[in-house]
C-alpha cells in the first residue's frame, strides 16, 4: 500500500514537472517595450485618421494608399494592445482630438499637403521603432519595430518620388 502511494505521488509530481516544462515562458521585455507600445497606438490611431480623411478626399493613390493603412494600423493596434494586457500594463485611451489634416485644402491641393503630412508622421512612426531596436528586449516588439521601419521607409521613398 506504502509503495502505491510514493507511485501515485511520485506520477503527479513527474506530471506536474512535464506541465511546468511544457507550459510557455513568458517573453522578457523592457519598460522601453511598454513605452513604445502605448505611444505607437497613439501614434498608429492618428494616422488612421489621417487615412480616413485621405480615403474621403483623395485622388486615386491616396485612396489605395489608405485602403492600405488603415487595416494594417488596426492589426498592430491589436496586437500591441494584447501585449500590454499580458504585461498588465495601461492601454493609451482614445483621445477626441481634431482630426489630423482638417486643414488641408480641399482640391488639387489636397494631395500634395496630405502627402507631406503623412510623410513627417511615417518619419516620426520610424524614429519611434529604431528606438526600440536599440533599447527593447521584447523579440514580438522588435520584429514589430523592424517591420515598421522598412514598410514605412518603402511608402516614404514612394510618396518622395509623388512629391518631386
Amino acid at each position: 500500500m506504502r509503495v502505491r502511494m510514493v507511485l501515485v505521488a511520485l506520477v503527479g509530481l513527474l506530471s506536474v514537472a512535464g506541465c511546468a516544462a511544457a507550459a510557455e515562458p513568458a517573453e522578457a521585455y523592457e519598460q522601453a517595450d511598454v513605452r513604445f507600445s502605448q505611444q505607437m497606438i497613439t501614434h498608429h490611431r492618428e494616422t488612421i485618421q489621417l487615412a480616413e480623411l485621405g480615403a474621403e478626399r483623395g485622388n486615386a493613390y491616396v485612396k489605395e494608399l489608405s485602403g492600405k493603412i488603415i487595416p494594417a494600423e488596426q492589426a498592430d493596434i491589436k496586437t500591441m494592445s494584447s501585449w500590454l494586457t499580458s504585461w498588465k500594463e495601461q492601454i493609451p485611451a482614445e483621445a477626441e482630438a481634431a482630426k489630423r489634416g482638417s486643414e488641408l485644402p480641399a482640391g488639387s491641393g489636397f494631395e500634395r499637403g496630405w502627402l507631406t503630412l503623412l510623410s513627417g508622421h511615417l518619419e516620426h512612426g520610424i524614429h519611434m521603432a529604431k528606438e526600440v531596436q536599440s533599447a527593447g528586449k521584447h523579440q514580438p516588439t522588435r520584429s514589430l519595430a523592424d517591420r515598421i521601419v522598412r514598410e514605412q521607409g518603402e511608402q516614404l521613398a514612394e510618396i518622395g518620388k509623388r512629391l518631386a
